[in-house]
């Protein structure tokens, strides 16, 4: 159940706001969480062109953030129509969470990009990506040893390695979507059942070698 994904002890009942949902909007908020997500992708991969790694990369985790984003909604769609609608408090919840919560976000990403089965080592870096994220953006001072954290020393290795991850997770969803054309998922079908698009993330993939 999508509750079981939240700690139910961050958000009581009295403090969820009254978010006024239907399917429509969620569709509509899932089509739009799939679009800027690949904006952003694609920002990324010219930030890593223009060898502004840091930036590149902080970019790159919040588009992963987004496409997490989109396929926790589309589950919380799913689920909804199972029961006969939209409107609980767990629903809610979910929603509310999957708005805000950056690591909620990059956990969707990698479950449903990534998978189970999928790299452990893309697994094991999306459990602390949300520090990495943040020592890409802000100088700080690091746990521990307190050494000033510098995120213009992002190198081009780690940026680059981030990029493939998305831009690979890209191809793959694009390639399933024009490969399975008996299964009817209108908003995948309208972002990623392009050819153009599977073009563009080729292209991507070579810049990014």
């Amino acid at each position: 159940m999508l509750i079981s994904m939240l700690d139910t002890g961050r958000i009581s009942e009295g403090i969820v706001p009254d978010l006024k949902i239907s399917f429509r909007k969620i569709n509509e908020l899932q089509y739009e969480c799939f679009k800027n997500a690949l904006r952003l992708h694609f920002d990324s991969v010219l930030l890593a062109k223009a060898r502004s790694f840091a930036s590149a990369f902080a970019i790159s985790v919040i588009a992963s953030e987004e496409l997490g984003k989109g396929f926790g909604i589309d589950e919380m769609s799913f689920q909804a129509g199972l029961v006969g609608g939209l409107g609980r408090f767990e629903e809610k919840k979910f929603l509310r969470a999957l708005l805000s919560d950056h690591k909620l976000k990059q956990g969707w990403f990698a479950s449903s990009m990534i998978g189970i089965s999928g790299s452990k080592s893309v697994l094991k870096r999306y459990q602390t990506i949300q520090v990495a994220k943040n020592n890409a953006i802000y100088v700080g001072v690091r746990k521990g040893n307190h050494q000033i954290v510098r995120p213009f020393l992002v190198s081009a290795s780690k940026a680059k390695q981030q990029l493939r991850t998305v831009n690979g997770a890209l191809i793959d969803l694009v390639e399933a979507r024009l490969r399975d054309t008996d299964c009817d998922e209108e908003v995948f079908d309208q972002v990623f059942r392009r050819r153009r698009l599977l073009n563009r993330l080729v292209q991507a993939a070579k810049a990014l070698r």
